[in-house]
């Protein structure tokens, strides 16, 4: 068996088998140079969207964070960060993000997660978790991160 970058290689059957990066990843670099990657869960969910109206709660608790950054989807295309918002909560015992693009008709659409434990649950225990993570901001310890030109109101 050979390893050529993220592959194995099998050279008698040609059997490839491809690391824990093969799924489609959103980026997100900070200007302190980090970057973040979520998974892309688009597909999982569909077009499933959540009113906006649930950031309210969020936003009248002052668990909001702004910070400056480039995004790019799944494909390395550069994507406005100012269109999306990254959900930050605790989910037994575990911080996990969830990357959404917001303005979606007055609405949010679930796109990514930074936690394959997450991305691995079914769609309507994502959806439920992000809704009562909007509802009960206290219960899951919820913070909103948005950039510094965004236009979620």
């Amino acid at each position: 068996m050979i390893r050529r970058d993220n592959f194995y290689i099998r050279r008698k059957s040609l059997f490839y088998l491809c690391e824990m990066n093969s799924e489609p990843r959103w980026k997100l670099q900070t200007d302190d140079s980090d970057i973040e990657e979520f998974i892309d869960i688009r597909r999982k969910v569909g077009n499933q969207i959540i009113r906006e109206y649930l950031l309210d709660g969020v936003e009248n608790s002052e668990r909001i964070d702004r910070v400056s950054g480039k995004l790019r989807g799944p494909k390395n295309e550069f994507k406005d960060f100012a269109n999306f918002l990254i959900l930050k909560l605790s989910v037994d015992g575990l911080m996990v993000k969830f990357l959404a693009e917001a303005g979606v008709y007055d609405n949010l659409r679930i796109v990514a997660v930074d936690s394959k434990n997450l991305a691995e649950r079914s769609s309507d225990d994502i959806i439920r978790i992000f809704t009562e993570a909007l509802e009960n901001p206290d219960s899951y310890n919820t913070k909103v991160v948005l950039s510094d030109d965004s236009t979620v109101r």
